[in-house]
């Protein structure tokens, strides 16, 4: 039987043997002599399996769980295969099988790069986008009428407060309309990717996960006020072709204050 660790350094250097045995596809001799010990390293091997089997099998179910159209879009094989790659490149540093899949679209960015698949990694970020939406805190939101209990004056002045929860994420390609297609179980319609892009709000309210797909003009308005803009400066800002000032403001705070995105008003930090 193997004796205890002498050291610090004795424990690191099994605690980094165990580590590589259960993430690689077959542990390496010496890490299992070090961990055996005085025991015969095979039969040591194969009680190591068990945990390997099982690191493994926790950690594809949390991104197959993570990404579920991503992987209906690939298909269960390749996906496997591509966790097993990710996997490599990025072990689990959490104790929370939550952010196992936290890098997986930027790696799945640079696995697609120059690929017809590009796509790809646009999707998985929306799905890492209702992740953290479910993940943050809901706050109860304030009703278009407390705008009333301010002077007019002040309006443009004002900053929102939207729910922690809110995410936006924006593509070339049409990432929401593919997310849409597969939220059902029978097959999904084919997506047109050539269609354009597509500008997507994901926020976690009353416990469900909505995602948005919203006019150019609208994701604009709202990324200037997520970042604590002033309404005045915001709807410069976004300003476009899409309408007049007015009507952008209104349609989109309709909108936000409708799906209970508002939770607070402050006074805009000066520029």
């Amino acid at each position: 039987m193997q004796r205890p660790p002498d050291s610090a350094s004795d424990l690191k250097a099994l605690q980094a043997a165990f580590g590589r045995s259960v993430r690689s596809a077959t542990a390496n001799p010496a890490d299992l002599q070090l961990l055996a010990g005085s025991d015969d390293a095979t039969g040591f091997g194969q009680r190591i399996d068990v945990y390997r089997n099982n690191a493994w099998q926790f950690f594809l179910t949390a991104l197959e769980r993570t990404y579920p159209v991503t992987q209906r879009r690939v298909g269960a094989d390749f996906f496997r295969q591509l966790a097993r790659d990710y996997r490599g490149q990025h072990p689990s540093q959490h104790g929370d099988l939550h952010w196992i899949g936290e890098s997986f679209p930027a790696w799945l960015a640079d696995r697609m790069a120059g690929t017809d698949y590009e796509w790809l990694a646009d999707l998985a970020r929306l799905e890492w986008a209702c992740e953290i939406a479910v993940a943050a805190a809901r706050r109860d939101p304030v009703g278009l009428d407390s705008l009333g209990r301010f002077d007019a004056d002040v309006l443009s002045d004002l900053a929102l407060v939207l729910q922690p929860s809110l995410q936006l994420v924006a593509s070339p390609f049409p990432i929401w309309s593919v997310w849409q297609a597969n939220q059902h179980e029978e097959p999904a319609a084919p997506v047109d990717l050539a269609a354009g892009a597509e500008h997507c709000a994901v926020v976690c309210v009353a416990d469900r996960v909505a995602v948005y797909r919203l006019e150019a003009a609208d994701y604009r308005l709202l990324q200037h006020l997520h970042a604590g803009m002033s309404l005045g400066d915001a709807t410069e800002a976004a300003a476009s072709a899409a309408g007049t000032l007015d009507r952008l403001l209104s349609r989109l705070l309709g909108w936000a204050f409708g799906e209970g995105l508002v939770v607070q008003f402050v006074r805009a930090s000066p520029a």
